[in-house]
């Protein structure tokens, strides 16, 4: 080997490994941050929703939008129907149509407004909260994959509606799929993170 070559390639060994240096010291920047590190204290995020009904050949679909200050959060569907659940200290109103809003009776739509607010206090981060309602397990994640969040009721009445609440993100939460016990599921995908107005 020549000296010519012989710098060539010494050159080219030298530009190879400070590439690979760099791309070390940069893949970290890429990679997920852990979903306890998650610390949004306004959502504003619109949704797509699809649930799969037993009998049903396709999913029932809505869209809307998910936003959340630190003493309110609002479940505004805005298809295929007009209806905003707000879930306040002071209770839970839904208006539909714009009309104005109405206390919301235990039931169906006080558990659906439960798991709006859920989603709205995972999306902070603030796991805590919900470690008192869910068993929170996360497998691991395997180099720059996204993380996986699995929580199940703790309480036995809930658990007969509730099967297993799946999360998954990366720098937010993108993806909340819900089983329920009697086999329907629905998922529900978010866009990107927008600032609340």
């Amino acid at each position: 080997m020549g000296d010519a070559a012989r710098l060539t390639w010494k050159a080219g060994a030298i530009s190879a490994a400070v590439l690979s240096g760099a791309l070390a010291l940069t893949a970290p920047a890429f990679a997920c941050p852990a979903p306890t590190e998650l610390r949004a204290t306004q959502l504003d995020r619109h949704f797509t929703e699809e649930k799969f009904i037993s009998g049903m050949s396709k999913p029932l679909t809505s869209e809307g939008r998910l936003t959340a200050s630190a003493n309110e959060v609002v479940w505004h569907m805005t298809s295929p129907f007009d209806v905003r659940t707000v879930i306040a200290p002071t209770g839970i109103t839904q208006s539909i149509d714009g009309g104005a809003p109405v206390a919301v009776a235990p039931g169906a739509a006080e558990m659906g407004a439960g798991i709006a607010k859920s989603m709205a206090v995972l999306m902070r981060g603030q796991w805590d909260e919900l470690k008192t309602l869910f068993e929170i397990t996360s497998p691991p994640v395997i180099g720059d994959a996204p993380w996986r969040v699995e929580l199940r009721p703790h309480d036995e009445k809930l658990r007969g509606i509730l099967g297993v609440i799946t999360v998954l993100g990366c720098s937010d939460v993108s993806t909340v799929e819900i089983a329920r016990a009697d086999g329907d599921r629905e998922t529900i995908h978010f866009d990107e993170t927008r600032k609340a107005p």
